[in-house]
């Protein structure tokens, strides 16, 4: 049978089954779910492991023997094998489908793997594995999904939040569900028993990471905030960030902004374009800051601009200035302050 994540919580809860395959994109999952299998395991008495990885310590051959010799022994046993490419080539299909057909009672197959393609997927040893046990398959969620997927996260850890605060937390991941799980563990870490998660909070939590402090600077810039986002520019600089990785946060941004500018440049509200471009409440006052303060036609400069900074930040042409200097500049400009050196676009 094949479950999503969720679905398996419910599936141990009544019996452990004799063979998992846990795969997917979403490689935080796969492995959540292969360490809860293991929790209930050990609540049942299996507290042995063997585990293996194709194309590093597996020999096929050596492990259908050791499964063999295993029949030796009363105690139940898990043996985990990891596909870093997704495929078992055709000694390890040969292998899964022997085990298989072995119907042992006393080991607990797991197979862990990542992204598995359809092709792949319709091959004798996954089909067996389907038909005779568990997968798993943790694929990708959808992005309008994972504000509540880190909501729900937040509130299996006990942290109870201002309305709002999973969105932003969703901004500033960017999908990555990995790093959402490490911020959420921390942010757990900080808000004591009975407090709630406020923005305050997390922009705290999060403003010494050059990754998510990126966001705080391109906010800064859309609130006006020439100071702040100097600041945090300087301190990006200081600590080693990649300028590119700046200029690609303020060009998506500004991508977005100029849809919205030219819809609001055709007679459309402001507010219902904010809202049908799902700007979340935390952000609604910065972005229409900016979206009032600039034409389309200033952020289709803009855009081009960051395309010719991106160039020169890649040695693709010389510069008068650094990227950081110029960086400096466009972040003055979309502030609304446009006097002085590099400002101009």
């Amino acid at each position: 049978m094949r479950l999503t994540p969720p679905a398996l919580l419910l599936r141990l809860e009544k019996k452990l089954d004799r063979v998992y395959l846990f795969f997917g994109t979403e490689l935080v999952l796969v492995e959540e779910g292969s360490d809860k299998l293991r929790q209930v395991a050990r609540g049942q008495g299996v507290d042995e492991i063997a585990r293996f990885t194709s194309g590093i310590d597996l020999d096929w051959q050596r492990f259908l023997a050791d499964t063999r010799s295993i029949a030796m022994f009363s105690n139940r046993r898990i043996i985990e094998i990891r596909l870093p490419t997704g495929k078992p080539g055709k000694d390890g299909s040969q292998a899964l489908l022997s085990f298989l057909e072995e119907d042992r009672e006393d080991i607990i197959l797991v197979v862990l793997a990542g992204h598995i393609d359809k092709r792949s997927q319709t091959l004798s040893w996954f089909k067996e594995l389907e038909k005779r046990g568990t997968v798993v398959e943790a694929g990708a969620i959808p992005a309008k999904k994972i504000p509540l997927w880190i909501e729900n996260r937040l509130l299996s850890r006990g942290v109870r939040s201002e309305p709002g605060i999973a969105n932003r937390l969703a901004f500033y991941v960017e999908g990555n569900l990995s790093a959402a799980v490490q911020e959420i563990e921390k942010l757990s870490l900080l808000v004591a028993k009975g407090e709630v998660l406020t923005v305050e909070l997390l922009e705290q939590s999060i403003c010494e990471q050059a990754r998510f402090s990126v966001y705080q600077f391109v906010d800064s810039c859309l609130q006006g905030a020439s100071g702040r986002a100097l600041r945090i520019l300087n301190v990006l600089r200081r600590d080693g960030a990649e300028p590119i990785l700046v200029i690609w946060t303020l060009a998506r941004e500004t991508r977005q902004i100029v849809e919205m500018a030219s819809e609001v440049q055709h007679g459309r509200s402001l507010p219902m374009v904010l809202k049908d471009h799902q700007v979340w409440s935390t952000r609604v006052a910065c972005v229409r800051a900016a979206v009032e303060r600039h034409s389309e036609s200033y952020w289709q400069q803009l855009l081009r601009r960051l395309s010719e900074i991106d160039q020169s930040a890649r040695g693709r042409f010389v510069a008068v200035g650094s990227s950081w200097d110029q960086l400096e500049g466009v972040a003055l400009s979309i502030c609304g302050i446009t006097t002085g050196p590099n400002l101009s676009f």
